[in-house]
């Protein structure tokens, strides 16, 4: 049996920025030199004030009982897997309540999990959309660490489906948000393990990475290496024994440092565990017993 995620509140007091106008709007909306009801037609006084009405219950927040369970029905949906029906539970939230913490990092960390099956400008657009939701997040509760961990999340699968140049760009970033969420709440595995994966990806960086990194950013970040990839991966498991990606990017990291023995005990361990961690653990397995096949081979 899944055991649902542990939802929050956070501030939720601001609101939504109002989009500008195109251009071609505003241009719209100057006066022309049309003769003073040329072209008008009556309306009557009934559908305007049905214009009205419908505009208010569209910006009208939602009664507190049906938040709750809008957030409750997202969460849900999440740990069984139905990650397109979660989506449009926190998006009903986010309709309503713009700035509301909760459902944007939820949404966030749904719309990353699509873009991880998605292909192409879907999982582009995907993982844009979770990046944005996931700042939204941190502006509306700054010092709530899972926000700063989805953000780091987001910004770290849309990375790695970049090009060199805008990879290294955003691997500041990337580290510093997760540095944020183990500050403020040290207790969160996922966070090591953003951190875990950025450590192996500078310290693996191929001689042209480098190269560009010396453009970009003026020298490969500091701080980097496997060691500390393995180490911020354990501490991670330590966290959360349970949460099968951590066992299987630390196989990984062994299999990187030709410690076979060490990485076959963790791909064991990813098929040992139930599937119960998050919404890919299948996709994780079967990941897990293609590695062992290969290394069999």
């Amino acid at each position: 049996m899944r055991v649902l995620p542990r939802l929050e509140r956070g501030r939720s007091g601001l609101r939504a920025p109002t989009p500008s106008r195109p251009a071609s709007h505003r241009a719209a909306d100057a006066p022309r030199a049309t003769p003073p009801g040329a072209g008008l037609r009556p309306v009557a006084p009934a559908i305007v004030l049905g214009a009205i009405a419908v505009a208010l219950l569209a910006a009208r927040p939602l009664p507190a009982a049906t938040l709750e369970e809008e957030l409750e029905a997202g969460a849900a949906a999440y740990a069984a897997g139905g990650l397109d029906s979660a989506r449009a539970a926190f998006q009903r939230v986010i309709a309503a309540h713009p700035a509301n913490f909760t459902a944007l990092r939820w949404l966030s960390r749904t719309e990353s999990d699509l873009g991880e099956d998605a292909v192409g400008e879907e999982q582009r657009r995907l993982f844009a959309e979770a990046v944005e939701h996931a700042r939204a997040a941190v502006l509306a509760a700054p010092d709530s660490a899972r926000g700063h961990l989805e953000l780091a999340v987001a910004l770290g699968r849309q990375a790695l489906r970049e090009g060199p140049r805008t990879r290294l760009a955003l691997s500041r970033e990337i580290k510093a948000e997760a540095d944020r969420a183990i500050a403020q709440d040290p207790s969160l595995g996922r966070a090591y393990h953003v951190r875990a994966m950025w450590n192996r990806k500078i310290a693996g960086l191929s001689f042209f990475e480098r190269t560009a990194a010396r453009a970009v950013l003026g020298g490969v970040p500091r701080g980097a290496s496997m060691e500390n990839a393995v180490a911020d991966f354990q501490k991670a498991i330590e966290l959360e024994p349970n949460y099968l990606n951590h066992h299987l990017e630390l196989a990984r990291t062994w299999l990187e440092l030709k410690r076979d023995a060490d990485a076959r005990h963790e791909l064991d361990k990813v098929l040992s565990l139930p599937p119960t961690s998050s919404p890919r653990d299948a996709r994780y397995q079967v990941e897990a017993r293609a590695l062992l096949k290969k290394m069999k081979s």
